[in-house]
């Protein structure tokens, strides 16, 4: 059976008539199916009727905007008609002056048809719900800004999972629906089948994704939280296109992950590609950075060759703006005997080097170079 709950004031007790504390009553109200008839239409027709005609529902983490009173009274009907056993718990009311409130309840149910994604048919799920309102002179609902997050200290669910999955790359797309996907890709009570279920969702969308300003953080929790061989569909995306997602700002930081987290048998592929256009990247402001990871959790072949190109251009590569962290970078976490060629390479014109070290880029090299033969005793 359905079950509303009378919303509570911060001290625990009933709540009066103001506004918000009104709005949170009717809304726990009109997901009760057991008043049934005309009183039941009644509650449902009041708390309906207080919107403005161009009243605007709005799910961001979802990009999803339903507009004009008729529509969003559909929408409502339609999803509260979905959830037979519907049950609204409002924890917390609060006004924002005269024309802003938000409410955050617990919302939970089992769908029996399609109502929206993250309620998935025959599941009982539960969500907490934020619902921001804004109001206009006569009090009528305006705008409805609504986020699902999880219930803090309650048991997340493969219900959860699954709802999630049917709309992953739409979250992915949004700031909101990203933080979302990562708070469950980090959970510790999520056993692998559940993670599973979302990845699976997002194959086919690595590269779009990792496009992204917020679905590239999203592919990053993939890597760093998942075993390697889990995300190999990620390696497999970028095969081939290394190149150019090197120069990505957003790319550039999943090929960063994948060579740090991954196997560097995984990931030889990738920094073959990469290694193929070298004095390049080395001078690109984001294809540095994935050359520095190279550097850092290559193949030892990779760091190799990658330090040998490196101290043929070492001179100018030292002194350049963006190059020269690679430099800095090889220097610090290279082996033995390519540490010995840089050092070499770098003092191996003595005029040279001293110029080196007045550069304005150039002598942070220098610096680093010193401490390094200092350490080892040089």
């Amino acid at each position: 059976p359905s079950k509303c709950v009378r919303p509570k004031s911060k001290g625990g007790s009933p709540t009066g008539s103001s506004r918000m504390e009104h709005l949170a009553q009717s809304l726990s109200l009109v997901a009760c199916k057991s008043f049934g008839g005309e009183r039941n239409d009644q509650i449902r027709s009041n708390i309906l009727q207080n919107l403005t005609a161009d009243v605007e529902l709005l799910w961001p983490d979802l990009d999803s905007r339903v507009k004009g009173s008729q529509n969003v009274r559909a929408f409502m009907l339609n999803f509260f008609d979905s959830v037979p056993d519907l049950q609204m718990s409002v924890n917390t009311i609060t006004e924002d002056g005269s024309t802003h409130g938000m409410l955050e309840y617990t919302i939970s149910g089992t769908a029996s048809k399609f109502a929206m994604p993250m309620f998935p048919v025959g599941k009982w799920v539960q969500w907490k719900c934020m619902s921001r309102y804004e109001f206009d002179h006569s009090s009528k609902v305006r705008v409805h800004q609504a986020r699902l997050g999880f219930v803090p200290g309650a048991p997340v669910t493969s219900a959860n999972f699954e709802g999630l999955s049917h709309c992953a790359s739409m979250l992915a797309a949004t700031q909101g629906g990203s933080r979302l996907l990562q708070e469950a890709i980090e959970m510790d009570g999520a056993d692998d089948m559940c993670k599973a279920m979302l990845t699976e969702t997002m194959r086919g969308n690595v590269w779009e994704m990792s496009l992204s300003p917020h679905g590239n953080h999203v592919v990053q929790k993939l890597i760093v939280n998942l075993f390697p061989q889990q995300v190999q569909f990620v390696v497999d995306a970028f095969r081939g296109r290394v190149v150019e997602a090197a120069q990505n700002q957003m790319q550039s930081r999943v090929l960063e992950r994948l060579l740090e987290y991954c196997a560097p048998s995984q990931t030889a592929v990738l920094a073959d590609e990469a290694l193929r256009q070298a004095p390049m990247l080395l001078r690109h402001s984001f294809g540095n950075f994935v050359m520095q990871a190279v550097l850092e959790h290559g193949l030892p072949e990779h760091k190799t060759w990658l330090v040998g190109n490196i101290c043929s251009d070492v001179d100018r590569l030292a002194r350049h703006k963006i190059a020269s962290n690679s430099v800095r970078k090889a220097l610090t976490t290279s082996g033995p005997a390519d540490q010995d060629a840089l050092i070499r390479a770098l003092k191996a014109d003595a005029q040279s080097f001293a110029s080196l070290c007045k550069h304005k880029t150039g002598s942070f090299v220098a610096r680093e170079l010193k401490q390094l033969t200092k350490k080892m005793g040089q």
